[in-house]
């Protein structure tokens, strides 16, 4: 039997997909599976068990240079579109349903056609109020396939883990316990403001070490802004780990703080310590579902979706001393390996 799933973004609803392909690996144990995703997703998807041959899909490349390399753009989504046609497949699930997935949904060889969405010309599930993982199970649903534990799977190579090894080793201070706090989002009305996250590093007992992450966009003002916390408290690795280090560092985190982001993702798939800070996005839709513990201001939020402004402001109104509480209450059920929910 052969199964091609389509998801190319974006990185914390590729991981999402992860609990979909363990699905279909646990109802389907000798199945040869194949997945469609994005070249920024590959990393999250190089070493997952489940999956027996990858296709990449230059997507945001395409996004950002369609009208500047138009005939580079047709080339990419022909060569995409051969890779997908030489393989006959029983199955074809759509785990995305945007317009630049469903052509391979359309173009691909198959037997029966799934999407999440309401496109035509396939067999459709869409019920967007829902949580991400429980609309594409609900994808599943339509051929049959049980959702199972709906566990979201992301693995590193050997190598990743020697060199974080590496990195943690080179830190200074006790590093009793490990916070990774995260405060950039891909959406700034997503993002709790930085001085929050510094005045909670600075009240955080001193058996805590916090490390700062983010992209490479983010390093120069990350590093200003954490400039002033004392080597001993903490450190600013933005811009200095690849996907592969970032996960495993996620792994080893004692405590998780960020908004919702692929960090956020990534504590729930590794089972660690998370706090998830919500403004403008909906905790139900996006939210950990099984670990976690999600903040929110006690004030009439909309769930507006405004990526750039947001007139409440919401996340602002988060306090660090709501943070705190939360924290210090969790430490005995956190070391003694409870989930915070």
């Amino acid at each position: 039997m052969k199964i091609l799933v389509i998801k190319q973004t974006s990185l914390g609803d590729v991981l999402h997909a992860t609990a979909a392909l363990s699905a279909i690996r646990e109802a389907y144990p000798s199945v040869h599976l194949t997945v469609l995703t994005s070249t920024a997703a590959q990393e999250l998807l190089t070493h997952n068990p489940n999956i027996d041959e990858l296709i990449i899909f230059d997507r945001y490349g395409v996004k950002r240079d369609w009208w500047r390399r138009p005939g580079w753009t047709f080339q990419q989504f022909m060569q995409t579109l051969r890779a997908v046609r030489l393989n006959e497949y029983d199955l074809v699930l759509d785990l995305q349903g945007s317009w630049k997935t469903v052509i391979f949904l359309w173009g691909a060889r198959a037997r029966r056609r799934l999407v999440k969405g309401r496109w035509w010309f396939a067999e459709r599930f869409s019920q967007p109020a829902v949580h991400a993982i429980t609309e594409m199970a609900g994808v599943l649903e339509l051929a049959n396939i049980p959702p199972g534990a709906g566990k979201m799977e992301v693995e590193v190579a050997p190598q990743v883990q020697t060199a974080v090894d590496r990195i943690l080793d080179d830190l200074p201070g006790p590093r009793s316990k490990l916070a990774v706090f995260s405060p950039v989002t891909r959406w700034p009305t997503k993002n709790w403001p930085i001085e929050n996250f510094l005045s909670l590093a600075e009240l955080l007992s001193d058996d805590w070490f916090i490390l700062f992450t983010g992209s490479v966009e983010d390093r120069t003002s990350l590093e200003m802004s954490t400039g002033t916390l004392s080597p001993e408290k903490g450190n600013c690795l933005a811009g200095q780990l690849s996907l592969p280090e970032f996960i495993e560092i996620i792994s080893r985190a004692d405590l998780v703080l960020t908004g919702d982001s692929l960090a956020m993702h990534l504590a729930v798939a590794k089972a660690r310590p998370l706090i998830a800070l919500f403004g403008p996005t909906d905790e139900i839709r996006v939210g950990p579902l099984a670990s976690g513990q999600v903040i929110r201001a006690n004030v009439a939020c909309e769930r507006c979706y405004l990526r750039h402004r947001c007139h409440r402001r919401c996340i602002e109104k988060i306090t660090v001393r709501q943070v705190l509480d939360v924290i210090e209450h969790g430490t005995k059920e956190w070391s003694a390996g409870e989930a915070v929910v």
